[in-house]
């Protein structure tokens, strides 16, 4: 069994701050009575404030309960060679080894987006790159490798990012607009417009997803919009983006859809106030949080 010091007192990492302010040695330790790290501070209290500890992040994680931090309290001049002393003495776990870097969680919501918007940037049909015509097997076009663009940013209660979907991507939203933690990602609106408009809340814009349910309607779409496409980035992710809004509302009216087409008349309503999106735009992922 480790011989310890008689120590002055003991704190867990939560109580940290009310560590003395003296100069002292102190021992890092977890509830199994394991010594993790010993160091020396000229104030206590300072060297464990908020989060300052070199190792905090790493101790924090097995439970700001459960880490124990005792001390001795001692003169500045006798800093250095007691903290020597009492490792060569005790010789703790982490003292030699390098400091964990653990990097930043991502939001959940910012990991849906990403997940979301990376679908739509491959083809309908990952596995399929070519396609049957008059009995022949042919390469698939470059309008038919990708699921959805950008058609541009529109104002209503807040900015709102318009993403113009084919067919079957609208099965993939509905899946995550309905479970169970992600539906939170996902803002209600009328249930007439489930099966056409998913309004996903990135906090500081709105990405609204519209699928064009009848496939030969999003295939005429995407071919007459193609030519204007260019590359963009959102979240890290590269996906196309109609280059003048402008362009949409005609490609829509040109083509005519048989039959109540709910995703046709939403779209043009809001093409008349689409706006391209910024070159600069970038999200915050604080924000998004």
């Amino acid at each position: 069994m480790t011989n310890f010091p008689i120590f002055f007192g003991q704190f867990t990492l939560r109580q940290r701050h009310q560590l003395p302010e003296q100069a002292g040695i102190y021992f890092v330790l977890d509830e199994r009575e394991q010594l993790l790290y010993i160091g020396q501070a000229k104030s206590l209290r300072d060297r464990w404030a908020g989060t300052t500890h070199h190792r905090y992040k790493q101790f924090a994680r097995k439970g700001l309960d459960k880490i124990i931090l005792r001390y001795i309290l001692t003169s500045v001049s006798e800093l250095d060679k007691l903290e020597r002393e009492y490792i060569e003495q005790l010789k703790p776990l982490l003292n030699d080894s390098k400091v964990k870097e653990y990097l930043p969680k991502t939001s959940p919501r910012f990991s849906e987006l990403r997940r979301l918007l990376k679908l739509t940037s491959q083809p309908l049909f990952p596995s399929v790159m070519s396609t049957c015509s008059e009995g022949k097997t042919i390469p698939r076009d470059a309008w038919d490798l990708f699921r959805g663009f950008v058609a541009g940013v529109y104002e209503e209660r807040q900015p709102s990012i318009l993403v113009v979907c084919r067919q079957n991507m609208g099965n993939i939203l509905l899946k995550s607009s309905l479970h169970r933690t992600k539906k939170r990602f996902y803002i209600e609106t009328d249930p007439k417009s489930v099966p056409i408009c998913y309004f996903f809340d990135a906090r500081q814009t709105i990405f609204v997803f519209v699928e064009l349910f009848n496939d030969n309607w999003a295939d005429q779409v995407f071919k007459e919009v193609y030519p204007n496409l260019v590359d963009c980035q959102i979240a890290g992710v590269v996906l196309k983006k109609l280059v003048n809004s402008n362009l949409l509302m005609p490609a829509l009216e040109k083509i005519i859809v048989n039959g109540d087409n709910a995703a046709q008349s939403y779209l043009l309503k809001v093409c008349k106030n689409l706006q391209p999106l910024p070159a600069d735009f970038s999200l915050n992922k604080h924000i998004i949080w």
